[in-house]
């Protein structure tokens, strides 16, 4: 499925038994997962949790978070309804990607010649848990060079902000992601980055 995208998608990340962390946008499936902003901005926020759980946790993804599940659920009753002769891989009733429609029927137990009158309602159920509730189980993380922005670092309460000189080594500077800033996707990293570099490379050059 890969350059298939959903936008928006409500993702939801639990691990280590912390409560969930939750981001909602635009989802872009790739030949080696899921990316996009909603899933870098929640790697962001669960950095911490993910390593310290040893990137073991549970990803749960609503595909249609503009509608309640029980909204979802009488959508899928009025196409079964209307459609009951129709093959279910063919009309979904719900606004996703045909791909990604094909994808999901076959988590539920669906195969491509099943029709909606011949499905019972706990292949229903399931249906519309895939559609709102899909879990996916996080077992690792990307190998070395694959990260986008590097969590944790150089303490900031450790580092003079106008000159990005350390507190506690004097002559020693910082700039980057050796600091511990993990800025959104947008750019914010690589701002960061210049700002900082040039702050210390300033202090630097009038001290020397």
């Amino acid at each position: 499925m890969a350059g298939v995208s959903v936008n928006p998608a409500q993702l939801r990340l639990s691990a280590g038994g912390k409560s969930q962390l939750q981001q909602i946008g635009p989802l872009l499936i790739t030949h080696w997962g899921l990316s996009g902003p909603a899933v870098l901005k929640l790697s962001a926020w669960g950095a911490r949790v993910l390593h310290e759980s040893r990137y073991q946790a549970k990803l749960l993804i609503n595909w249609l978070p503009d509608l309640p599940q029980e909204q979802v659920r009488e959508k899928v009753l009025a196409v079964k309804d209307e459609w009951g002769k129709k093959a279910i891989a063919l009309h979904r009733g719900v606004d996703l990607p045909h791909r990604l429609w094909q994808y999901i029927i076959a988590r539920a137990g669906i195969t491509t010649e099943d029709r909606w009158a011949e499905i019972s309602s706990k292949t229903l159920n399931q249906l519309v848990q895939e559609l709102t509730q899909g879990q996916y189980l996080i077992n690792g993380k990307g190998a070395f060079k694959e990260e986008f922005v590097t969590c944790g670092g150089v303490n900031l309460k450790e580092v003079n902000f106008k000159t990005m000189e350390s507190r506690l080594v004097p002559g020693l500077y910082f700039a980057g992601e050796i600091l511990d800033i993990d800025g959104v996707t947008g750019g914010f990293n690589f701002q960061s980055a210049w700002t900082t570099g040039y702050l210390a490379g300033l202090a630097m050059a009038t001290n020397d």
